[in-house]
């Protein structure tokens, strides 16, 4: 099947029912639920791009490159009432499926048949990613994205037909925007973004024959592919190098630097290395100058409090901590091979791992009968760069499932589009291929109901939890006046709507940790609510502490040592209580 026979009014229709499909969907999940940031990083990205956080919108966000944030912050400058992040979170995601599902179409010969291979595409992703699309997170968004550049790419039109590079840009936009928004993302994904250029140079994609077979190449005809899909990698690479190049600018001044390499090292302590512990490791923290009470600060997240935890103090524990962790690299590479067998064998991901063995097995069958090795090789590689990345992120120590879906994802991508370009030689008989097709479907239906049941439970939770966040804010609102500093782990089971609380106004309160403190916003944060560091602020009353009281290892009692091993006794006054929030007043005493 050749993608230049279709013509471009096909395209168009392909285009639009892709499209009425996934609309479908979208209402769907608009009706059933609602669409929530899954994360307070996503929060937090919004209320810096909105304005809601320093009074301004500003497109240094801190977690995604510049350039993107530019254009997101210039929207919420023109319309600020208009929730432009969620909007675009939204786009991408269901863009990203609108994408891939229209450029398969092209592939379905009989047009009667076209909506139940739309409906079965959309009804396949979204089981897979019901709880992702209802409770939204940017590094999904992104995997999301690289997804259907990898249909583009492999299913996109011939390099021997008009339109190539017009087509492929779009694919190239695709990747350069998954690359703002979710750098790390796009990097782990870029291995089957370059083995699916390495199939369309062997000849498979859209460069078959109508009965599926790869077409023979003359000399030239490879040297044509050679040089329009290097074009499509360097003009790639280019746009994503003008990206860090406008990021790097933007990011150029000695605060941004400080600031990034203090992010850089935090990242590593919390996500990576975990913080030495202060008794076992105490002759390091001595010599550092780093006392017990900044370790607690750091231990409970509310290392702001401090001056003196600054990017100096932050570097010289991340490399304490990588140059002391209990495993060498042998042992951690032995444990990332056997934690990869584990769960698969154990089922962790269950729906993922079934789908991608029965394909890997009915794809071996089919290259074995055909005695297909172009087939074979593509099922071999694929299965080397999965394998290659999951021993990568296991070794490394952190396999979050908005990482490993993503990755999922794109394996069953090349694995679908591997079946899309051979599967015209399948010599099954009919009943073999309805009880294939009839495995998929049952499948994607115990997937789409576990997940259903999953995302349900969690959307009813997240209802609950956050009416005591949304009592907070109203209260914050009705006290403009006033600053708070929110103690962080009391927060983080809150999250909010894409597209509800869409005001612009400045939040007169902020975390006294988190990934955002000690940036540039922050400060200018404090600037515009007029008070010092937040040590200072607390101690004079031109700010207040805020903890959730029903939790008892919330209590702000550690507040009283730390400012004693300042010089100074303090008693902690309680203010106020709003919902589960109790609202205090640090006072100095004689």
């Amino acid at each position: 099947m050749r993608f230049a026979g279709i013509q471009d009014r096909d395209r168009r229709k392909d285009a639009v029912t892709a499209g009425l499909f996934v609309a479908a969907v979208w209402l769907f999940l608009s009706v059933f639920f609602d669409f929530y940031y899954d994360l307070n990083d996503d929060t937090a990205m919004k209320d810096i791009l909105s304005g809601t956080y320093t009074g301004e919108p500003d497109g240094h966000n801190i977690q995604m490159l510049y350039p993107l944030g530019w254009c997101i912050a210039l929207c919420y400058r023109l319309l600020p009432a208009v929730p432009w992040y969620g909007i675009f979170l939204c786009l991408c995601q269901f863009g990203a499926v609108w994408a891939a599902v229209s450029c398969i179409l092209h592939y379905v010969k009989k047009p009667e048949k076209k909506p139940a291979a739309a409906l079965l595409l959309t009804f396949g992703i979204v089981s897979l990613f019901l709880y992702e699309f209802v409770f939204v997170q940017y590094t999904v968004t992104a995997g999301l994205l690289v997804c259907g550049a990898l249909v583009r790419l492999l299913a996109g039109p011939g390099e021997d037909e008009a339109g190539f590079f017009r087509y492929q840009a779009g694919t190239a936009a695709m990747i350069c925007l998954a690359f703002c928004l979710r750098t790390e993302m796009t990097l782990l994904l870029c291995p089957f973004l370059g083995l699916t250029v390495l199939l369309r140079l062997a000849g498979t994609g859209s460069g078959q024959d109508e009965d599926g077979q790869d077409a023979d190449l003359s000399h030239a005809g490879r040297r044509r592919i050679f040089l329009k899909y290097g074009g499509f990698v360097l003009g790639t690479a280019l746009l994503l190098g003008l990206s860090l190049a406008a990021d790097s600018v933007a990011y150029g001044s000695g605060e941004w630097k400080a600031f990034r390499q203090f992010f850089d090292d935090r990242t590593r302590v919390y996500d990576f290395y975990g913080l030495p512990e202060y008794e076992k490791h105490r002759a390091f923290y001595e010599a550092a100058g780093i006392s017990e009470a900044q370790y607690m600060l750091l231990d409970n997240y509310n290392f702001d409090l401090d001056e003196g935890i600054d990017t100096e103090m932050m570097g010289q524990i991340a490399s304490y901590a990588a140059a002391h962790q209990e495993t060498g690299p042998a042992r951690r590479l032995y444990l990332s091979l056997y934690t990869y067998i584990y769960r698969f064998t154990h089922g962790q991901e269950l729906a993922f791992d079934l789908l991608a063995v029965f394909s890997y097995f009915l794809l071996f069958r089919l290259a074995m009968a055909e005695k297909n090795r172009k087939l074979l090789g593509s099922l071999a590689m694929t299965g080397l760069v999965r394998t290659g990345l999951w021993l990568f992120l296991l070794y490394r120590g952190r396999v979050p499932e908005r990482i490993t879906h993503p990755l999922y994802l794109a394996e069953l991508t090349m694995l679908g589009l591997l079946f899309l370009f051979h599967g015209a030689s399948l010599r099954w008989k009919k009943f073999e291929r309805s009880a294939i097709l009839s495995l998929y479907v049952v499948l994607l239906v115990c997937t789409a109901v576990e997940k259903s049941g999953t995302a349900g439970l969690e959307y009813k939770g997240r209802e609950q939890r956050n009416e005591q966040w949304q009592a907070w804010k109203a209260y914050c609102e009705e006290k403009p006046k006033r600053f708070y500093y929110l103690d962080v782990y009391s927060t983080v089971a809150y999250s909010e709507k894409l597209f509800s609380d869409t005001s612009p106004a400045f939040r007169n309160f902020d975390l006294l940790g988190g990934w955002c403190v000690k940036s540039p916003a922050a400060a200018e944060k404090r600037e515009r609510a007029g008070i010092g560091n937040a040590q200072a602020a607390l101690l004079k009353g031109s700010a207040y502490f805020v903890t959730d009281h029903t939790k008892e290892e919330r209590k702000p009692d550690f507040l009283i040592g730390y400012y004693k091993e300042k010089g100074m006794d303090v008693a902690l006054q309680q203010e106020d209580v709003c919902g589960s929030f109790s609202i205090y007043r640090i006072l100095e005493t004689d």
